[in-house]
């Protein structure tokens, strides 16, 4: 007697396409970095890079002994769909680069974990993080040495459910209670210790607030540790107003590029006061 019995291999069933890019169906399918002046703009068209500048978080709600904020160098971004993206703007600037999520995530360019500060994983994440910092470094294993780094490199990429966010409007620093996943935050934290910088400031841990400043300024155009990309990467370009369009459109024609190159960036160009009302 025949056995028609078929055997079935389930790993083969509709296997996984690595590194295979699928849009989200909620979230807007690319990634948003934005600044508070045109100028900065410009200087990231004309070099072609997003360079990190060091950030400080707060990390108290964590309630790890001894540990309040940690300094990062950082590039940060959002995949808010364009009809919700205007507090955003508020917040954080109207002139912004729009990449392909695909490309980002090739990039490394990662999302922010929010972590709910009265959960079990917050609470553990505490409780492992103390005791990792209170070991000696003569007392660490390797593997101790390797848990101690993962935890601090899991830390730079989360952040609070909600918290007190602050930012500056004309020398004035304005504080609002926000709910962070708002933000839908993406960060790009390039390796900078081969560039003589630190990878992390604890505590606030400079001499001087304006070393901080230093410290971000100098990153500016080092190309070893910035987000690089090429004209093509881009989806759109985003300024406030119909002056700054004239003004890009000028940056733009002094670039040592061909022409064509310098009309396919200006037809990228969204005038955000000129087109909200489409979005």
């Amino acid at each position: 007697m025949e056995n028609h019995s078929t055997s079935i291999n389930l790993g083969k069933v509709n296997p996984k396409v690595e590194n295979d890019h699928i849009p989200s169906t909620t979230q807007a399918d690319t990634l948003f970095n934005f600044s508070k002046k045109l100028e900065y703009l410009i200087d990231a068209l004309k070099n072609k890079m997003l360079s990190p500048r060091y950030n400080t978080e707060n990390v108290e709600y964590l309630k790890i002994e001894n540990l309040q904020s940690i300094t990062i160098p950082m590039k940060c971004f959002c995949d808010i769909n364009l009809h919700k993206i205007s507090e955003h703007l508020e917040w954080y600037g109207y002139y912004g680069i729009a990449f392909p999520k695909a490309w980002g995530i090739k990039t490394g360019i990662q999302p922010v974990h929010y972590i709910n500060a009265e959960s079990a994983l917050a609470k553990d994440l505490s409780s492992t993080f103390s005791s990792a910092i209170s070991l000696r470094t003569d007392d660490q294993t390797t593997f101790e040495s390797e848990a101690k780094n993962y935890l601090l490199h899991h830390l730079m990429y989360s952040k609070p459910y909600s918290g007190l966010a602050k930012k500056e409007e004309n020398d004035t620093v304005l504080e609002k209670e926000k709910c962070f996943t708002d933000e839908s935050e993406w960060r790009f934290i390039p390796k900078v210790t081969a560039e003589g910088y630190q990878q992390v400031f604890i505590n606030n841990g400079l001499s001087h607030p304006s070393a901080l400043i230093s410290w971000s300024n100098s990153m500016s155009g080092n190309s070893a540790i910035s987000l690089n990309f090429e004209y093509s990467d881009i989806k759109y370009i985003i300024v406030k107003q119909a002056s700054d369009l004239d003004s890009l459109i000028e940056s733009i024609n002094g670039f040592q590029i061909d022409n064509f190159k310098k009309q396919k960036l200006i037809r990228k160009i969204i005038v955000w006061e000129d087109s909200r009302g489409d979005f």
